[in-house]
């Protein structure tokens, strides 16, 4: 398989019961997150269809869904409004909010294939700034981000304590 096999695409319902799936396995893939063991994933996958299918109507064109033959094997969802509607900006502002490629299907070119995908929905949508988020111990989003031209903006740290 090489990445030109991969049909990069705006998602469809019919692919939601496949990402569901696959959000299972990037919830567990999101590194050293001391709240994964507290989260039951299986029964979970009802809310994860929901966070899905509200990015589907949110923004169809792009929700886009990476396909090998019939599976899917990575996404990416994109926002052309970063900010919403709260802010008043000189430039328009993007946001990459995810992008993921299923394990057995990486260091294949198919995350940048999503992310070019998604540049090129953005760009189509008057963005001119992308912002994109990852944690700061996930090394190879880190690494794509910025062997695709993305700099540091500063870090968000969110802490937790068990009560």
């Amino acid at each position: 398989m090489s990445s030109s096999d991969v049909e990069i695409m705006p998602c469809r319902n019919e692919f939601l019961p496949q990402l569901t799936e696959l959000w299972k396995e990037y919830m567990v893939d999101q590194g050293e997150d001391p709240l994964l063991p507290y989260l039951d994933l299986e029964a979970s996958k009802e809310g994860f269809r929901k966070i899905l299918e509200s990015y589907l109507e949110m923004e169809p064109e792009g929700f886009l869904v990476a396909l090998l033959g019939s599976v899917v094997v990575g996404f990416a969802v994109s926002f052309k409004n970063a900010l919403g509607p709260n802010y008043i900006t000189n430039k328009r502002i993007g946001l990459l909010q995810v992008v993921y490629v299923k394990r057995g299907y990486r260091r294949r070119g198919i995350a940048t294939q999503l992310v070019n995908a998604a540049f090129s929905y953005l760009v189509a949508n008057g963005c001119s700034i992308v912002l994109a988020e990852t944690g700061e111990k996930n090394t190879r989003s880190i690494q794509i981000l910025e062997k695709l031209g993305f700099r540091q903006r500063g870090k968000l740290v969110t802490f937790m304590k068990d009560i």
